[in-house]
Formats: structure tokens, C-alpha cells, sequence
């Protein structure tokens, strides 16, 4: 037998040889790696070579990454959301971030702290493009000089956020100019400047060496359509951690997003820590682990600031509460909420677990009160609170005896008006209650934002609600008329679809999945109450774990909509679009992938 595999192995051994010797030998080295180039090719974009070549010492209009040639492509590059106007060069620069100054030539003293803040996320970004190892010393000088015209750092729908951008490469050193109203418009265009630059690694044998390529000259001029660019994350199904949503908040400042709007609570789960009312997390909370402490809270606020993004936190109410207000009749003060984890929950709610406030108990309010105490005092002024306000389910307060009593004595009936009637009384009573606290933390009476439902249906909103007082978050489909009414009435609204900006749909039940194709196509309609839109992140279905890839890029889809309004297609995007993924990963932001690899190497090959 010994003998045998002797023989074998001297045969494959004597085959192997004779193989080789027949065959054409191969000049490629026995470690190899394409060096791929790409050349900008108009009305095509960016294209692959033909072949692997041999170097990486290219100059001109053929690139050593693809990632440089989409930075200067076409007319707006790589920039995300496309900017109004935008003059770019094909050539680049070599820069290095330990060479590069900002020159607060004329920036009032009330936006230097913010500023700073900002231009240090600015540097850090910058890094991430090299892993935050920029090898590739070069010592040319980059001056960013800065002039903001108004000291003002709220951030509102009234913030004026357009800026503009020049990028002049001097012998001496390379000058941006930025110029803007406000501090706020400042971050933009430093956003934007980071996306002039792109790694430089033309060492395909050494991974290790980077270095930093800025466009050589640029002429930008910039400003969103609309004012409220909002992406909205449950935290209640699901708890998500504070480092996930930052790094949320991340994503939205590469896309210049302006709002965060923090759907905290709900029936599930009261994960946010309110000081004055402990009970909400003891009761409400998942575990000791899975709270938002007030500390964290405030952390993110300022996060968030630092980023252009205003945060918008959401109590929902009266439906949509259950547990966290559940401890009422343990403390003596009766039912604060009703229905609460009741079965069979069909029979009182939307979905389980069943909840709503109770408005028959005056201590409801009292402890409502105190929440938005704890609120009003850390939202950023001026605050933006959203008070939900939907899917009160009429099933649930007509069997709690409690309810039924006082609509008796409050003389009113019980069917869809009577019960209407309370649901805006309710309203009524938290808008006094939110404003009155408002007012103890220095703050005039604000709009407050609620969702769209059947008390803000256009035959009777006007009876119930102040159009001076509430925006209405409208998250009916495309093919309800409900938008267009309220702006023709002149209520202010946040357009959220759900059959179109819903991340969720499409992994539940009858749900249609939307591609950023899709959702990208939705466009807005152009009014003066039209504050702008959101898309939507609910959590019934994502956690942590999925997150990053359900949000993005999709939601930078939406971005781009808010911000530019563009009348081209999603097609024409798509180079961008792939930049930006790109780009998010750089900093940490993991993306669903757009296309197969050879169809992102090759732009509108797989239209």
C-alpha cells in the first residue's frame, strides 16, 4: 500500500511539472493586486480601465481611486445633498489636517464656543477619510477664513442656514472662504468642505500609508428648501443605546439633516429618565440598563447642537402610555393611565401593549406636569416639543367606568364627538400645562408639534386646534388628500408618508418595502406652511444590531429631497450617493449596499 501512494504522488508530482511547462507562463508577480484606474467620463461619470495597471502615478482626468474620481465628477463631485450651485476643478491638492488653520476673521463672540466645537468635528472627519492616520505629511498651509454676520445661536424654522464656499489654491497656501448669516449656516459649509477631500492612497502594496487630496478650486453657493429635514427614531419598541443614536446623529450632519425627533416613549417602555418622576423609569424602563438618564439626555442635546440638529423629543399621549404610568394606584394617586398591558388587546389598542392616559384623574396632569418640567428645562431653546397625539382607540376610555362618569357630568355624549371632545380637551390642558413650564424656564409660548389623526381631519381641526400653536406631523399616505388640506387652511406641516418615508415598512405584515430610489422621488409640495419632512425609523422590528443598514442610505435619500428639492433623477444621484456611502463608512457608519461592485465602478452602466 506504501508503495502505491509512492508511486501516486511521484506521478501528480511528474504530471504538475509538465503542466507548467506547457503552459504560458504568467509575468504578474506572485503577489498582486489590481490597480484598477478610473477616468471621469462626461454625461457617463466615473468609469473603470479596461484592465489592471501597472503603477498608480496618474495625472489629468484619470484617477487612482474611485473614491478621487467621484469627489471631482461631474458638476457637484461627490457633494451630498447636492448644493444649489456649485463650480468645482478636476484637479486636487495634497493637504494634511495638522496644517490646517481657521481664522474666525468675523464671527461674533456668542458663536465662538459652538464654532470651535464645530470646526473640531470638522478636523476629525477629515482624519477619518485616512482611519485617523494621515501619513502623507504636507506642510502646505490650509487657512479656513470664517465670517458669520449674526451672533444668534438658536436653531429654528426661521435659521438661516445658506452659506457659501470658495477654495483658492494660492502659492503660498490654500484659502477656503466661507461666509454665512449664521453659525449654523457655518457647519454646513464646513460639512460641504469636507467633501471636497478624499483619501490618497496611491500605494496599493501598503495599506498603511494615506494621505488627504482637497479640491484644488471651488465656488459654492448654498441653502435647503426647506427648513425641517427631520429623521425620527422610536426608542421605546426597542431600546437603542446612546452611542447608536449618535451615531445617528452623525450620519444626519453628513447629510445636513437639521432635526432629531425622539420618539422616547411609548406603551412598551419609558426608558427616559425624568428627575422629578423616578417612577416613569422603575416602572417603564426594560432593565436598569436600557435608560436614558437625564445626564445622557442633556449630553446628546448638546451632541446634537454641535452637529446643526435641533432635538425634538416626543412624549406621546394621551394613547400610546402605558407602561412607566402604571404605578399610579400604588402611590395613591389612582389611574394616571388606562388599559394599560390589558387582554385582550385587540379590544383597546392599535397594538400591544394597551395605554392611555387618563384625563378623568386630575392627578394625570400634576404628573405630567412634572415631565414636562423636566423637559422644558433640558430641550435647547427655544424648545420644540411634540406632544404625538394619535390613535387614541375610543374602545379603551368607553369601558373605563372613571372616563365614562366625567364625560357624563362634562355633558358630553358618548360617541366619536363626545369622545373627540375629550381627546382635545386633553390638548388643550397639556398645551396650558407645557406652556405654563415654558414660561418658568424663561421661554414665550412655542408651537408644539402633533401627528396627524382623526382630530386633525380637515371638517374638524379648525374647532379644536390653533393653527398659530400646532404643526401637524402628517404620516397618512401619498394618496390622502389630508396635507394638502391642512396647508389650505393654513396649518404649518411635516410631511412623514408612510407608504413612502416609513424605514419600517416592508418587514411587517403587508407593509411595501421602499428603496432609496423611491423615497427619493417623493416630492413635496411647495407652500409656505410646507415646513419641510421626515422619514421615519420605528422599532418594532430593528434594534441596535440592524440599525445602521435600515437607516442608511435610505434616509440620506430623503435628505437630499429636503435640502435641494432637485427636479433630476435618482439616477443622476447615484454617483453621489455612492460617495457619500463611502464616506459614512470613513466615519464609522455602516450603509446598505447600492448596487453590485462592478455597477458602483461603472456609473450608469446598470441603468
Amino acid at each position: 500500500m506504501a508503495r502505491r501512494w509512492v508511486a501516486f504522488i511521484m506521478l501528480y508530482v511528474h504530471l504538475a511539472s509538465c503542466n507548467n511547462e506547457n503552459s504560458v507562463k504568467d509575468p504578474t508577480p506572485a503577489v498582486y493586486e489590481p490597480s484598477w484606474t478610473y477616468k471621469c467620463v462626461p454625461d457617463e461619470g466615473c468609469q473603470r480601465s479596461q484592465s489592471p495597471e501597472p503603477t498608480a502615478n496618474y495625472t489629468g482626468t484619470v484617477y487612482e481611486s474611485l473614491d478621487l474620481c467621484r469627489t471631482v465628477c461631474g458638476r457637484f463631485g461627490g457633494i451630498w445633498p447636492r448644493p444649489v450651485t456649485a463650480a468645482l476643478s478636476s484637479q486636487t491638492v495634497k493637504i494634511h489636517p495638522n496644517y490646517l488653520r481657521f481664522d474666525l476673521i468675523d464671527a461674533p463672540v456668542e458663536t465662538r464656543e459652538l464654532l470651535a466645537k464645530m470646526t473640531q468635528v470638522t478636523a476629525s472627519n477629515l482624519l477619518d477619510e485616512c482611519d485617523g492616520n494621515v501619513t502623507d505629511v504636507v506642510k502646505t498651509p490650509v487657512i479656513v477664513y470664517i465670517t458669520i454676520k449674526t451672533p444668534n445661536t438658536d436653531l429654528t424654522w426661521s435659521t438661516d442656514e445658506s452659506y457659501m464656499l470658495d477654495v483658492q489654491n494660492k502659492e503660498a497656501n490654500i484659502a477656503v472662504h466661507i461666509s454665512s448669516e449664521t453659525v449654523y449656516g457655518t457647519r454646513n459649509a464646513l460639512e460641504t468642505f469636507t467633501q471636497l477631500v478624499t483619501a490618497d492612497k496611491p500605494d496599493y502594496t501598503d495599506h498603511s500609508k494615506c494621505g488627504l487630496r482637497l479640491i484644488s478650486g471651488a465656488k459654492i453657493r448654498d441653502k435647503p428648501a426647506f427648513p425641517h429635514r427631520g429623521f425620527m427614531l422610536d426608542t421605546s419598541r426597542n431600546f437603542i443605546p446612546i452611542e447608536d443614536i449618535k451615531r445617528m446623529l452623525d450620519g444626519m450632519a453628513a447629510t445636513k439633516m437639521n432635526v432629531f425627533h425622539w420618539h422616547a416613549t411609548d406603551t412598551h417602555s419609558f426608558p427616559l429618565e425624568s428627575s422629578r418622576v423616578p417612577q416613569f423609569t422603575r416602572y417603564g424602563a426594560y432593565s436598569a440598563y436600557e435608560i436614558y438618564t437625564a445626564e445622557e439626555i442633556r449630553e446628546l442635546i448638546n451632541y446634537a447642537r454641535v452637529r446643526g440638529i435641533r432635538v425634538v423629543i416626543e412624549i406621546d399621549s394621551p394613547a400610546h402610555a402605558g407602561n412607566g404610568w402604571q404605578w399610579g394606584k400604588e402611590y395613591g394617586f389612582g389611574d394616571l393611565a388606562v388599559c394599560a398591558n390589558k387582554n385582550p388587546w385587540r379590544s383597546f389598542c392599535i397594538q400591544p401593549p394597551c395605554g392611555q392616559l387618563n384625563p378623568a384623574n386630575p392627578n394625570m396632569y400634576k404628573v405630567l406636569r412634572d415631565l414636562y418640567k423636566d423637559i422644558a428645562e433640558m430641550l435647547a431653546k427655544p424648545a420644540l416639543f411634540h406632544m404625538g397625539g394619535d390613535e387614541v382607540f375610543i374602545e379603551c376610555w368607553n369601558s373605563t367606568q372613571d372616563i365614562v362618569t366625567y364625560m357624563e357630568n362634562k355633558g358630553y355624549e358618548r360617541n366619536v364627538e363626545g369622545f373627540i371632545k375629550l381627546w382635545a380637551e386633553f390638548h388643550s390642558t397639556a398645551l396650558q400645562i407645557w406652556d405654563e413650564e415654558l414660561a418658568e424656564s424663561g421661554q414665550n409660548d412655542q408651537p408644539v408639534m402633533l401627528w396627524s389623526s382623526e382630530l386633525t381631519q380637515a371638517h374638524r381641526i379648525q374647532k379644536y386646534l390653533n393653527k398659530d400653536r400646532y404643526v401637524i406631523e402628517v404620516w397618512e399616505p401619498l394618496s390622502s388628500p389630508l396635507l394638502t388640506q391642512l396647508l389650505r387652511l393654513g396649518y404649518r406641516a411635516v410631511s412623514v408618508p408612510k407608504d413612502i418615508w416609513y424605514l419600517d415598512h416592508g418587514y411587517w405584515g403587508n407593509t411595501k418595502y421602499s428603496n432609496w430610489r423611491r423615497m427619493y422621488s417623493n416630492v413635496l409640495p411647495v407652500d409656505a406652511n410646507m415646513l419641510g419632512g421626515e422619514v421615519a425609523m420605528w422599532s418594532e422590528y430593528v434594534d441596535s444590531q440592524a440599525l445602521d443598514t435600515r437607516v442608511w442610505p435610505r434616509a440620506a435619500a430623503v435628505a437630499e429631497r429636503l435640502w435641494s428639492n432637485p427636479s433630476s433623477s435618482a439616477s443622476v444621484a447615484e454617483p453621489r450617493l455612492q460617495r457619500l456611502r463611502s464616506r459614512l463608512a470613513a466615519r464609522g457608519i455602516p450603509s446598505d449596499v447600492l448596487s453590485p461592485g462592478w455597477c458602483s465602478q461603472h456609473d450608469a452602466r446598470c441603468l
